[in-house]
């Protein structure tokens, strides 16, 4: 029970590889003894919604048409987010691809996942390549 309340995150397994070498008890001992106390291990939410598809937006236009490959830099880029757990929290990263190349041309960090944030990702592009105009960038 204090283990518990030290670290209510812990399930079944870890509580069972710190107490075997104590108690010397086995999994189902520890498995039985949990559900007698009513110890259940705190979760953590795994899936965090971070897409809004609730809006009057239209769909946007399917410019590359599923061309993924091109002969020159600079011809059609995309872009994309992900999140980063650290210790103070969430932390976003959007970057932009170039297409021929598979190389980052752009990225981003914030601790929020807005419009700014892909924009500073598209802005550190476009100052590095000086993409020509009639740049494929979907949206």
């Amino acid at each position: 029970m204090e283990l518990h309340q030290k670290y209510p995150v812990l399930g079944l397994d870890s509580l069972y590889h710190l107490l075997k070498p104590e108690f010397g008890c086995s999994r189902k001992r520890v498995h039985r003894q949990m559900r007698v106390a009513g110890i259940v291990s705190a979760r953590r939410r795994a899936y965090w919604v971070t897409t809004n598809s609730r809006h009057n937006h239209p769909p946007a236009p399917n410019l590359l048409k599923r061309k993924f490959c091109f002969e020159r830099p600079n011809q059609a880029w995309v872009g994309d987010i992900t999140y980063i757990p650290t210790g103070e929290g969430w932390l976003y990263l959007a970057i932009v691809k170039d297409l021929c190349t598979r190389n980052i041309v752009g990225y981003a960090f914030l601790e929020r996942i807005d419009t700014p944030l892909t924009l500073e990702a598209l802005r550190m592009a476009v100052r590095r390549c000086k993409p020509p105009k009639g740049l494929i960038f979907p949206q």
